[in-house]
């Protein structure tokens, strides 16, 4: 069983150099020990190209490029209350590209942005905000972490429903109760 031997990047342009010296594709093939269609690959690629890069094996061609990466985090953290949908229709209108909300999603997560459940309220009555405000005052040793995790029965956060149609607002973990 023959065993399969790939040619190095940093060896390419020497084969292309040793064909264009006058030497024959199988001797360059035997030196390099691979198979002789590898060289003659090689050096149509370079015929017609003027260059020997490998092609890219199995992955999808990217829709943005590093640069539109952080342009979409730039965005993103600078208008913090956008929305996925939002900020894909912003980003196609600027770089002139159809980009997919989850591509959006996705370059967001990597610069450590995500959506976070919102801070969207049943609207307090003035009773019940000034109960609240006596109650928080009640409370004098608590600090503003601890009454931020304080749910009250009038502005439940969860749903039983899978979807809740609810919009995101993206931001920083960590930041949840920060204007």
């Amino acid at each position: 069983m023959t065993s399969r031997k790939r040619i190095e990047d940093s060896e390419h342009w020497c084969a292309v150099g040793q064909i264009e010296t006058g030497q024959s594709i199988t001797d360059v093939a035997l030196f390099f020990d691979v198979h002789y269609s590898v060289i003659s690959r090689l050096w149509k690629q370079f015929q017609t190209t003027q260059a020997v890069v490998r092609r890219a094996v199995g992955d999808r061609p990217r829709i943005t490029t590093p640069t539109k990466d952080r342009y979409i985090a730039m965005v993103a953290k600078r208008n913090n209350r956008t929305t996925s949908p939002r900020e894909t229709s912003m980003l196609s209108v600027s770089i002139c590209k159809d980009t997919s909300t989850a591509t959006v999603r996705r370059r967001l997560h990597m610069n450590g942005l995500y959506a976070l459940i919102p801070r969207v309220c049943v609207p307090l009555s003035v009773q019940s905000r000034g109960a609240r405000l006596k109650w928080y005052w009640e409370q004098g040793n608590w600090t503003v972490s601890d009454r931020g995790i304080v749910v009250f029965t009038d502005e439940s956060r969860f749903s039983l429903k899978p979807d809740d149609k609810r919009i995101r607002i993206w931001r920083k973990q960590g930041t949840r109760n920060q204007p």
